[in-house]
Protein backbone atom coordinates (compact mmCIF):
# COMPACT_ATOMS: atom_id res chain seq x y z
CA UNK A 1 0.00 0.00 0.00
CA UNK A 2 1.16 3.60 -1.05
CA UNK A 3 0.97 6.32 0.68
CA UNK A 4 1.35 9.14 -1.86
CA UNK A 5 1.68 9.45 -5.72
CA UNK A 6 4.17 7.25 -7.10
CA UNK A 7 7.64 8.85 -7.89
CA UNK A 8 7.83 7.81 -11.72
CA UNK A 9 4.77 10.68 -11.75
CA UNK A 10 6.79 13.38 -9.85
CA UNK A 11 8.77 15.32 -12.39
CA UNK A 12 8.18 18.65 -12.53
CA UNK A 13 6.83 19.56 -16.42
CA UNK A 14 6.15 15.62 -16.91
CA UNK A 15 2.49 15.38 -18.95
CA UNK A 16 -0.26 14.33 -16.84
CA UNK A 17 -2.92 12.09 -17.81
CA UNK A 18 -4.56 14.86 -20.04
CA UNK A 19 -1.37 15.26 -21.70
CA UNK A 20 -1.00 18.63 -20.26
CA UNK A 21 2.60 19.69 -17.94
CA UNK A 22 2.12 19.25 -14.93
CA UNK A 23 3.97 21.00 -12.49
CA UNK A 24 5.34 19.13 -9.13
CA UNK A 25 7.95 19.26 -6.88
CA UNK A 26 10.36 16.69 -8.41
CA UNK A 27 11.18 13.66 -6.00
CA UNK A 28 14.84 13.84 -5.55
CA UNK A 29 17.22 10.83 -4.82
CA UNK A 30 18.31 11.35 -1.34
CA UNK A 31 22.34 11.92 -2.49
CA UNK A 32 21.56 14.04 -5.18
CA UNK A 33 20.71 18.01 -3.99
CA UNK A 34 21.52 20.15 -7.20
CA UNK A 35 18.41 19.79 -8.15
CA UNK A 36 17.43 21.25 -5.23
CA UNK A 37 19.53 24.27 -4.76
CA UNK A 38 18.25 25.00 -8.42
CA UNK A 39 14.59 25.34 -7.39
CA UNK A 40 15.37 27.46 -4.84
CA UNK A 41 17.73 29.76 -6.57
CA UNK A 42 14.82 29.76 -9.66
CA UNK A 43 12.19 30.61 -7.45
CA UNK A 44 9.39 32.78 -8.90
CA UNK A 45 10.81 32.04 -13.00
CA UNK A 46 9.18 30.03 -15.40
CA UNK A 47 11.23 26.62 -16.76
CA UNK A 48 11.30 25.43 -20.11
CA UNK A 49 8.44 23.58 -19.99
CA UNK A 50 6.39 26.84 -18.45
CA UNK A 51 5.63 25.79 -15.57
CA UNK A 52 6.38 28.14 -12.55
CA UNK A 53 9.13 27.16 -10.06
CA UNK A 54 8.11 27.23 -6.51
CA UNK A 55 7.87 30.88 -4.93
CA UNK A 56 9.84 31.96 -1.42
CA UNK A 57 7.24 32.65 0.98
CA UNK A 58 9.65 33.62 3.56
CA UNK A 59 13.43 34.41 5.00
CA UNK A 60 13.85 31.52 7.73
CA UNK A 61 16.70 31.17 10.48
CA UNK A 62 17.45 28.01 11.39
CA UNK A 63 19.96 25.77 14.00
CA UNK A 64 21.84 23.39 12.23
CA UNK A 65 25.04 21.54 13.54
CA UNK A 66 28.19 23.18 12.07
CA UNK A 67 30.27 21.60 9.85
CA UNK A 68 32.88 19.96 12.05
CA UNK A 69 30.28 18.06 13.69
CA UNK A 70 30.89 14.46 12.11
CA UNK A 71 28.05 13.28 10.14
CA UNK A 72 26.91 9.21 9.96
CA UNK A 73 23.26 7.22 10.07
CA UNK A 74 24.44 4.75 13.09
CA UNK A 75 25.66 5.10 16.56
CA UNK A 76 28.46 4.19 17.73
CA UNK A 77 27.00 2.97 21.58
CA UNK A 78 30.28 4.21 23.34
CA UNK A 79 30.19 6.67 26.22
CA UNK A 80 30.74 9.54 25.82
CA UNK A 81 29.07 9.86 22.19
CA UNK A 82 30.47 11.63 19.39
CA UNK A 83 27.40 13.56 19.10
CA UNK A 84 24.57 13.14 21.76
CA UNK A 85 23.37 14.32 25.46
CA UNK A 86 22.74 12.38 29.05
CA UNK A 87 19.25 12.69 30.30
CA UNK A 88 18.22 11.78 33.73
CA UNK A 89 14.96 10.44 34.02
CA UNK A 90 12.73 13.63 34.02
CA UNK A 91 14.30 13.95 30.32
CA UNK A 92 16.61 17.11 31.40
CA UNK A 93 19.73 17.61 29.45
CA UNK A 94 22.38 16.98 32.09
CA UNK A 95 25.34 16.33 30.04
CA UNK A 96 26.05 17.62 26.31
CA UNK A 97 28.75 15.78 23.49
CA UNK A 98 29.83 16.90 20.25
CA UNK A 99 26.98 19.48 19.20
CA UNK A 100 28.02 22.70 17.90
CA UNK A 101 24.99 24.77 16.38
CA UNK A 102 25.10 26.86 13.20
CA UNK A 103 22.56 29.79 12.26
CA UNK A 104 21.98 29.82 8.74
CA UNK A 105 19.47 31.93 6.70
CA UNK A 106 16.82 29.95 4.37
CA UNK A 107 14.70 30.94 1.38
CA UNK A 108 11.07 28.48 2.66
CA UNK A 109 9.23 27.74 -0.43
CA UNK A 110 5.25 28.02 0.40
CA UNK A 111 4.17 24.60 0.17
CA UNK A 112 0.72 25.12 -0.29
CA UNK A 113 0.40 24.60 -4.51
CA UNK A 114 3.34 21.81 -4.69
CA UNK A 115 1.37 19.31 -4.11
CA UNK A 116 3.66 17.10 -1.30
CA UNK A 117 2.72 13.95 -0.81
CA UNK A 118 4.12 11.39 2.14
CA UNK A 119 6.22 8.81 -0.08
CA UNK A 120 7.76 11.69 -2.02
CA UNK A 121 8.21 14.55 0.08
CA UNK A 122 7.57 12.83 3.57
CA UNK A 123 4.77 15.74 4.27
CA UNK A 124 1.32 16.08 3.03
CA UNK A 125 -1.10 18.87 3.99
CA UNK A 126 -5.02 18.02 4.99
CA UNK A 127 -8.01 19.59 6.18
CA UNK A 128 -9.25 18.47 9.52
CA UNK A 129 -11.85 19.85 11.43
CA UNK A 130 -11.00 21.26 14.50
CA UNK A 131 -12.70 20.32 17.77
CA UNK A 132 -12.90 22.35 20.96
CA UNK A 133 -11.38 20.30 23.95
CA UNK A 134 -9.02 20.94 26.46
CA UNK A 135 -5.96 19.83 24.72
CA UNK A 136 -4.11 20.86 27.61
CA UNK A 137 -5.49 17.72 29.55
CA UNK A 138 -3.40 14.71 29.21
CA UNK A 139 -6.17 12.20 29.48
CA UNK A 140 -8.24 14.25 27.37
CA UNK A 141 -5.73 14.24 24.31
CA UNK A 142 -5.53 10.65 24.83
CA UNK A 143 -9.08 9.55 24.86
CA UNK A 144 -10.54 11.97 22.45
CA UNK A 145 -8.10 13.55 20.29
CA UNK A 146 -6.01 10.20 19.79
CA UNK A 147 -8.74 8.69 17.94
CA UNK A 148 -9.38 11.15 15.68
CA UNK A 149 -5.80 11.41 14.61
CA UNK A 150 -5.95 7.66 14.27
CA UNK A 151 -8.74 7.50 12.18
CA UNK A 152 -7.05 11.11 10.20
CA UNK A 153 -3.84 9.09 9.16
CA UNK A 154 -6.10 5.41 8.18
CA UNK A 155 -7.84 7.67 5.76
CA UNK A 156 -4.77 9.56 4.48
CA UNK A 157 -2.85 6.46 3.90
CA UNK A 158 -5.42 3.37 3.55
CA UNK A 159 -3.39 1.80 6.81
CA UNK A 160 -4.88 -1.48 7.98
CA UNK A 161 -3.95 -0.49 11.74
CA UNK A 162 -2.49 2.91 13.20
CA UNK A 163 -1.32 3.46 16.81
CA UNK A 164 -1.36 6.85 18.69
CA UNK A 165 0.90 6.29 21.68
CA UNK A 166 2.70 10.11 22.15
CA UNK A 167 2.43 13.47 21.78
CA UNK A 168 4.04 17.18 22.67
CA UNK A 169 1.81 20.57 23.30
CA UNK A 170 4.28 23.27 22.08
CA UNK A 171 3.60 26.93 23.37
CA UNK A 172 6.47 29.50 23.96
CA UNK A 173 3.62 31.58 26.31
CA UNK A 174 2.99 28.14 28.22
CA UNK A 175 5.61 26.03 28.33
CA UNK A 176 6.12 24.40 31.77
CA UNK A 177 2.33 23.97 31.98
CA UNK A 178 1.17 20.87 33.73
CA UNK A 179 -0.71 18.75 31.30
CA UNK A 180 -1.33 15.58 34.03
CA UNK A 181 0.49 12.22 34.35
CA UNK A 182 4.07 14.05 34.90
CA UNK A 183 4.03 15.27 31.78
CA UNK A 184 4.12 20.03 30.63
CA UNK A 185 4.14 21.50 27.58
CA UNK A 186 7.16 22.62 26.07
CA UNK A 187 8.74 25.15 23.65
CA UNK A 188 8.93 24.88 19.94
CA UNK A 189 11.98 23.08 18.98
CA UNK A 190 14.24 25.22 16.56
CA UNK A 191 16.57 23.10 15.77
CA UNK A 192 16.59 20.74 12.41
CA UNK A 193 16.41 16.93 13.54
CA UNK A 194 14.37 14.05 12.58
CA UNK A 195 12.64 12.19 14.94
CA UNK A 196 13.73 8.38 14.63
CA UNK A 197 16.74 6.59 13.30
CA UNK A 198 15.92 3.35 12.05
CA UNK A 199 17.37 1.24 14.98
CA UNK A 200 15.13 3.86 17.22
CA UNK A 201 12.07 3.67 14.94
CA UNK A 202 12.39 -0.21 15.04
CA UNK A 203 12.86 -0.20 19.03
CA UNK A 204 9.63 1.97 19.51
CA UNK A 205 7.26 -1.16 17.25
CA UNK A 206 9.22 -3.42 19.68
CA UNK A 207 8.27 -1.34 22.86
CA UNK A 208 4.35 -0.95 21.62
CA UNK A 209 4.27 -4.81 21.81
CA UNK A 210 4.97 -4.14 25.55
CA UNK A 211 3.27 -2.94 28.57
CA UNK A 212 3.27 1.29 28.90
CA UNK A 213 6.27 2.45 30.65
CA UNK A 214 6.21 4.87 33.41
CA UNK A 215 6.95 7.47 31.23
CA UNK A 216 4.57 6.62 28.57
CA UNK A 217 1.65 8.83 28.06
CA UNK A 218 -0.76 6.11 27.57
CA UNK A 219 0.29 4.49 30.74
CA UNK A 220 -3.03 6.20 32.68
CA UNK A 221 -5.17 4.74 29.86
CA UNK A 222 -3.88 1.19 29.31
CA UNK A 223 -2.17 -0.09 32.54
CA UNK A 224 -0.08 -3.21 31.86
CA UNK A 225 -2.30 -3.14 28.37
CA UNK A 226 0.39 -3.42 25.43
CA UNK A 227 -0.70 -0.50 22.77
CA UNK A 228 -0.24 -3.35 20.19
CA UNK A 229 -1.42 -6.47 22.51
CA UNK A 230 -0.73 -10.48 21.12
CA UNK A 231 1.89 -9.33 18.46
CA UNK A 232 5.40 -10.23 18.04
CA UNK A 233 7.35 -7.42 17.16
CA UNK A 234 9.27 -9.27 14.34
CA UNK A 235 5.98 -10.32 12.66
CA UNK A 236 5.46 -6.62 12.44
CA UNK A 237 8.70 -5.75 10.65
CA UNK A 238 7.04 -8.24 7.63
CA UNK A 239 5.54 -5.58 6.16
CA UNK A 240 5.58 -1.73 5.42
CA UNK A 241 5.11 0.64 8.81
CA UNK A 242 5.37 4.54 8.49
CA UNK A 243 5.89 6.68 11.80
CA UNK A 244 3.93 10.00 10.74
CA UNK A 245 3.41 13.09 13.17
CA UNK A 246 0.46 14.79 13.21
CA UNK A 247 1.06 18.58 13.41
CA UNK A 248 -1.73 21.45 13.59
CA UNK A 249 -2.15 24.81 15.92
CA UNK A 250 -4.63 24.74 18.48
CA UNK A 251 -4.73 28.34 18.69
CA UNK A 252 -7.39 30.90 17.24
CA UNK A 253 -5.70 32.47 14.58
CA UNK A 254 -3.06 31.29 12.08
CA UNK A 255 0.67 30.76 12.18
CA UNK A 256 2.64 33.29 12.77
CA UNK A 257 5.42 32.84 15.10
CA UNK A 258 7.79 30.09 14.83
CA UNK A 259 6.07 27.84 12.02
CA UNK A 260 6.75 24.50 11.60
CA UNK A 261 9.27 24.38 8.58
CA UNK A 262 9.86 20.80 6.51
CA UNK A 263 13.39 19.79 4.99
CA UNK A 264 12.94 18.29 1.65
CA UNK A 265 14.25 14.61 1.89
CA UNK A 266 15.57 14.59 -1.86
CA UNK A 267 17.59 17.89 -1.13
CA UNK A 268 19.66 16.08 1.86
CA UNK A 269 22.58 13.85 0.81
CA UNK A 270 23.75 11.52 2.94
CA UNK A 271 27.05 13.52 4.12
CA UNK A 272 24.39 15.72 5.75
CA UNK A 273 23.21 13.46 8.26
CA UNK A 274 24.31 13.34 12.32
CA UNK A 275 23.15 10.43 14.50
CA UNK A 276 22.16 11.74 17.12
CA UNK A 277 22.73 9.72 20.89
CA UNK A 278 20.41 10.38 24.07
CA UNK A 279 22.27 8.23 26.77
CA UNK A 280 19.90 7.57 29.39
CA UNK A 281 20.42 5.49 33.03
CA UNK A 282 18.78 2.49 31.11
CA UNK A 283 18.99 2.80 27.66
CA UNK A 284 20.20 4.82 24.85
CA UNK A 285 17.83 6.56 22.21
CA UNK A 286 18.78 7.82 19.30
CA UNK A 287 17.66 10.65 16.18
CA UNK A 288 18.96 12.54 13.78
CA UNK A 289 20.16 16.10 13.68
CA UNK A 290 21.92 17.52 10.14
CA UNK A 291 24.41 20.40 9.14
CA UNK A 292 23.44 22.86 6.51
CA UNK A 293 24.10 21.94 2.69
CA UNK A 294 23.83 24.81 -0.10
CA UNK A 295 21.55 22.63 -1.79
CA UNK A 296 19.39 22.06 0.88
CA UNK A 297 14.91 22.46 0.23
CA UNK A 298 12.88 23.85 2.93
CA UNK A 299 9.10 23.98 2.51
CA UNK A 300 6.49 25.62 5.16
CA UNK A 301 2.77 25.83 4.97
CA UNK A 302 2.12 29.63 5.69
CA UNK A 303 -0.44 31.12 8.28
CA UNK A 304 -1.87 27.46 8.81
CA UNK A 305 -4.97 27.51 10.49
CA UNK A 306 -6.54 25.19 13.27
CA UNK A 307 -8.28 23.55 10.54
CA UNK A 308 -5.42 22.13 9.02
CA UNK A 309 -3.12 19.05 10.19
CA UNK A 310 0.13 18.48 8.71
CA UNK A 311 1.25 14.86 8.22
CA UNK A 312 5.26 14.48 8.88
CA UNK A 313 6.45 11.45 7.81
CA UNK A 314 9.50 10.43 10.75
CA UNK A 315 10.34 6.99 9.46
CA UNK A 316 9.38 4.57 7.17
CA UNK A 317 10.66 1.08 6.42
CA UNK A 318 9.43 1.34 2.62
CA UNK A 319 12.10 4.42 2.10
CA UNK A 320 15.11 4.58 0.61
CA UNK A 321 16.99 4.44 3.32
CA UNK A 322 15.76 1.34 5.36
CA UNK A 323 18.38 -1.58 5.91
CA UNK A 324 15.41 -3.57 6.37
CA UNK A 325 12.84 -3.53 3.50
CA UNK A 326 9.78 -5.34 3.67
CA UNK A 327 9.40 -7.99 0.69
CA UNK A 328 6.06 -6.98 -0.37
CA UNK A 329 6.34 -3.25 -0.66
CA UNK A 330 7.70 -1.03 -3.28
CA UNK A 331 10.81 1.13 -2.15
CA UNK A 332 9.53 4.73 -1.81
CA UNK A 333 12.21 8.16 -2.26
CA UNK A 334 11.15 9.77 1.10
CA UNK A 335 12.69 7.72 4.15
CA UNK A 336 12.03 10.58 6.60
CA UNK A 337 11.89 14.85 6.88
CA UNK A 338 13.94 16.74 8.63
CA UNK A 339 11.88 19.36 10.13
CA UNK A 340 12.33 22.57 12.57
CA UNK A 341 10.72 25.61 13.80
CA UNK A 342 11.61 28.24 11.51
CA UNK A 343 12.38 31.15 13.29
CA UNK A 344 10.79 34.08 11.27
CA UNK A 345 10.24 38.31 10.93
CA UNK A 346 6.80 38.55 12.36
CA UNK A 347 4.56 41.89 12.65
CA UNK A 348 4.37 43.77 16.27
CA UNK A 349 1.56 41.65 18.54
CA UNK A 350 1.98 38.22 16.70
CA UNK A 351 0.18 35.60 19.00
CA UNK A 352 2.20 32.95 20.51
CA UNK A 353 2.33 29.37 18.35
CA UNK A 354 0.48 26.95 20.35
CA UNK A 355 0.26 23.58 18.54
CA UNK A 356 -0.02 19.64 19.10
CA UNK A 357 1.92 17.27 17.90
CA UNK A 358 0.45 13.69 17.70
CA UNK A 359 2.97 10.60 17.36
CA UNK A 360 1.76 7.45 15.44
CA UNK A 361 2.26 4.55 13.42
CA UNK A 362 1.09 3.40 10.77
CA UNK A 363 1.08 -0.68 9.53
CA UNK A 364 0.30 -1.55 6.02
Amino acid sequence: TKAGHGAAAAAAGHAGPSGEAECRPPALSPKGASAGAAAADAAGSADADGCMAPEVAMLATVKYQAASVPTGLYAGYTYPPRVGVKRDRQGNDVEVFGVEPHFVQVPVIDGRPLDLNLDEHGARLLHFPFVDMDYFDLDTVVGKYYPECCRLVQEATGARMVVAFDHNLRSTSSQGRSMGGGFVTQGPLGLVHGDYTETSARTRVHDLTRPPKQNDTLRGSLGNQPPIPDTKAEDLFQRRFMFINVWRSIHPDPVERQPLGILSPGSVPLTDIIVHEIHYDDRIGENYNARHGDGHVWWAFPFMKRDEALLLKCWDNAGELSRYPPADAERVPATFAFHSALDVPVRAGAPDRESIEVRLVAFF
